[in-house]
């Protein structure tokens, strides 16, 4: 009878020890992965978007007129 007492207070601590440490360790261990992968996902993202951007050429600029010695001016008052 008293070694089914011990054994019964035994595996009573190993429960409490696995459901009360074990399991939430476990669990935050997952998420922050799984919010650590989600991060590095838009971050590949952001940076295909970015080398996108700059492999296109940009909108053709407005050529100055260079016919002479023509300056734009602004009035002054």
């Amino acid at each position: 009878m008293l070694r089914l007492i011990f054994w019964l207070f035994v595996f009573g601590l190993i429960f409490r020890v696995v459901f009360s440490y074990l399991l939430p360790l476990f669990r935050i261990t997952s998420v922050t992965n799984d919010h650590m992968r989600r991060m590095q996902d838009q971050m590949r993202e952001m940076e295909r978007k970015m080398n996108e951007t700059k492999a296109t050429p940009p909108p053709a600029a407005k050529k100055a007129n260079i016919d002479g010695d023509y300056i734009d001016y602004e009035e002054l008052k």
